[in-house]
């Protein structure tokens, strides 16, 4: 069991990140015990992509977001009594990395969507990136595992 779990989701998959919401709360190890739920807003401020929006487009994709994620959480997992909501702008696998280090998260979990090689090596795997660099141990849930 786990004292502090950090669970990123693609909010572009509710079905997923619902069944992974409940999953990790699984792992969870006691009453104390915190669950964080993150969402990434993938780089909207590079500034190639950034000249083609308005200038606040990204601080209202950002507040989007939070309440996507905010009745996500509230939905899956409405018992759980640690449970943090974070979204971050950027490179996914590197947030998540950060955020992990930032709470002391002991065990990341990580729902594993089911690409091919193909897609993989044109979009990259950010599972595959956190499991390299993680400072923690990684969970790979696939949808299969997931109920």
């Amino acid at each position: 069991m786990y004292n502090k779990i950090l669970l990123p989701v693609d909010l572009q998959d509710k079905e997923t990140a619902q069944k992974a919401l409940l999953e990790a709360g699984r792992f969870l190890a006691g009453d104390e015990a915190e669950l964080h739920v993150m969402a990434v807003l993938p780089g909207l401020n590079m500034p190639m992509v950034a000249a083609y929006f308005p200038d606040d487009a990204v601080e209202k994709a950002l507040h989007g977001l939070q309440k996507e994620l905010h009745q996500l959480v509230q939905q899956a997992v409405p018992g759980v009594k640690h449970c943090h909501e974070h979204i971050a702008e950027g490179s996914p696998a590197r947030e998540i990395i950060n955020l992990a280090e930032k709470v002391g998260a002991d065990l990341i979990v990580m729902p594993s969507h089911n690409y091919t090689r193909v897609e993989n090596i044109l979009i990259g795997s950010v599972t595959s990136k956190v499991v390299e660099r993680a400072h923690c141990s990684v969970m790979v849930l696939r949808e299969t595992d997931m109920k």
